[in-house]
Formats: structure tokens, C-alpha cells, sequence
């Protein structure tokens, strides 16, 4: 981040901190208009996510473009990923592929990414491990290539937090009463082209739409770290999570299996490998047979992704559909 950008963070910050949010918005707006590519890339968060302004994705995309037109970095990285996942238009995730293929030619970090998108295109489908009938649970060995498991983890570490939770009486967080972890969500613009991909692969190995995904979630476990016996289904909503998916993305730790304990079935991770669990009935209806644990780590760090998987499309900005 420039000292401009940071200089400008500052001055919102202290706007903000003193109520002061239209004067924020005010000198946002001034310094976009003006041509100022820090200003422009800011104004696009607020845009895109509706803080002290009206949420507009198509807005805030106009916003990325202009100040990628100048380099500026974040914007160029969040024009392409709006471009890849639709969260601002129309998703057009060959469109955002050629901008990386033309950014690779003089950007090692693009050039790095194109190398992703070209392995995880050249490696097959693996055949699915079946575990489980009924419920449906299945594995995939050597679903994702090592390199991709490699950027994602590299992805997220930067912006991994404690997992807390909202109290319902104080309001307050406090920390998570069964997932003890670190986690992080890769939200509409962290999606990078890689990670699109490897959401769309998740699609394609579980015969679903692409689009019903949540954001891919990744968590790390160090020593001692667990998710306590729970099941992924949501109560009272209409798009329910029908399947989860757990990529696993590292070794080099011990402990750690997924355990189904109505069913006696564990599940050692494998690097690479995808766990695929059936959360319903098939008409919505939670099916209890498959509440899990992540069990404790013994040595070592586990990290996996995981992508929730709802009836019919999701999307962040949608209240009905996110809960």
C-alpha cells in the first residue's frame, strides 16, 4: 500500500471514528471524481459491500476499472475477480482468465497464477472412493494438485482470525463454542481466478451448479484445535446447504480425522483429497446421521477448505438466502 493509501485509510478512519461518515463519503466521492486511484478502489468497497453508502455492485465494478486503468494493484486483482465470479455483473470466468494471461506476461505474480490455472486444467477428475450409500459420503484422492493446495493456504494466512461468534444477549463476540480454530473466507473480491476455479471443479466432480457455493471458508487447526461434534445443515432457511465439501490441503500433522460417529465412520485427511458428505434428505430435511467432528490436532498444523453447497444459487448480498 502506498503512503497515499495509507494516508488516506487514515484520514477516513479518523472521520469515521468521530461520527462523522458523510464526511467521509464526501471526501471519497471528491478525491474519485478527481481522478485519485486510491480513492477510487476505496469508494469501490464501500459500493460494493454498502458501508455508509448505497450498496451498488455495478458501481463499485465501474469504480475497480477506472483505478485499474491507472495500476493500481488491489483494483486490478478486484476487477478480475468480480469479472470471474459474477458478484458484480455477469460472471464471464474466461474473460478474467485472459486478463491474468496478459497481465503473466510482464507480472510474475500473474504469471504464477497462470501457471495454477494450467495445472488444475490439465488434472483430471479423479473417481469418487464411496464410504457411505446412504447417506451419500464420498472421497476423491488427489483432487486438487499440491501447488494449488499450496495457494490457497499462502491465500488466506495473511487474513486468517479467531472463530468467534455473536453472543445473542451481549451482542458481543465471543469465542466460537465448537469450532477452535483460525479461519477466513475468500469473499467476492479475495476470489482470485485460482480459487474460482477450484470452486468450479468442486461444482463439476459433485454434479452441482457452480453458483450455489458459498464462499470457499479455509480453516487452520494447530495442537489441541477441534470442531466439536455439529451438523452443517441450517435451521429455518429456504436454501438449504445440501452438501459440504472439505478439500484437505495439508500433512505433516497428526490427529485431525473427520468422524461420523452415527455411522463409525472416520476420515483420515490426505493432502489434496475432497470429502463429500450429502447434509439432507434430498428435499431439504436435515439428515442427522451425518453430524461430524473435526477431531483434535495432536502435532502439527491441519489446514482444509471448505465449500458449503445450497439447494439453488447463493449469493452474500442475499439476507433470505445467506441464512
Amino acid at each position: 500500500m502506498t503512503d497515499a493509501a495509507t494516508d488516506l485509510r487514515r484520514q477516513l478512519g479518523m472521520l469515521l471514528g468521530q461520527g462523522r461518515a458523510a464526511d467521509a463519503v464526501a471526501l471519497l466521492t471528491t478525491r474519485s471524481q478527481a481522478g485519485d486511484a486510491a480513492a477510487q478502489y476505496e469508494l469501490g468497497l464501500w459500493r460494493l459491500y454498502g458501508q455508509c453508502v448505497e450498496r451498488d455492485p455495478s458501481a463499485a465494478l465501474d469504480l475497480f476499472r477506472d483505478a485499474a486503468a491507472q495500476h493500481h494493484p488491489e483494483a486490478v486483482a478486484a476487477e478480475i475477480a468480480l469479472l470471474g465470479n459474477g458478484m458484480a455483473g455477469t460472471a464471464d470466468p474466461a474473460a478474467a482468465q485472459a486478463r491474468v494471461a496478459a497481465l503473466a506476461a510482464s507480472d510474475p505474480f500473474y504469471r504464477h497464477q497462470q501457471d495454477l490455472l494450467e495445472q488444475i486444467a490439465a488434472a483430471p477428475l479423479p473417481p469418487a472412493e464411496v464410504l457411505s450409500v446412504d447417506p451419500d459420503i464420498r472421497f476423491y484422492p488427489d483432487f486438487l494438485p499440491p501447488a494449488l493446495c499450496d495457494h490457497v493456504m499462502e491465500a488466506a494466512r495473511a487474513r486468517l482470525a479467531p472463530s468467534f461468534v455473536i453472543d445473542p444477549v451481549s451482542r458481543q463476540r465471543v469465542p466460537h463454542p465448537v469450532r477452535t480454530s483460525h479461519g477466513t473466507n475468500f469473499g467476492p473480491v479475495d476470489e482470485d481466478c485460482v480459487i474460482n476455479a477450484i470452486n468450479r471443479r468442486i461444482a463439476a466432480v459433485t454434479g452441482t451448479d457452480w453458483r450455489a457455493g458459498e464462499m470457499l471458508h479455509v480453516l487452520r487447526y494447530t495442537p489441541g484445535q477441534q470442531y466439536r461434534l455439529h451438523h452443517d445443515g441450517l435451521p429455518n432457511v429456504t436454501n438449504q446447504r445440501q452438501w459440504t465439501a472439505i478439500v484437505y490441503l495439508n500433512h505433516g500433522f497428526d490427529g485431525g480425522a473427520t468422524d461420523f460417529p452415527l455411522l463409525g465412520l472416520d476420515v483420515a485427511p490426505q493432502r489434496g483429497g475432497l470429502l463429500v458428505f450429502a447434509n439432507t434428505h434430498g428435499d431439504d430435511a436435515i439428515d442427522p446421521r451425518t453430524r461430524h467432528e473435526g477431531k483434535p490436532v495432536d502435532t502439527g498444523e491441519k489446514w482444509v477448505a471448505t465449500r458449503w453447497i445450497r439447494t439453488h444459487p447463493w449469493s452474500p448480498w442475499d439476507d433470505g438466502s445467506a441464512r
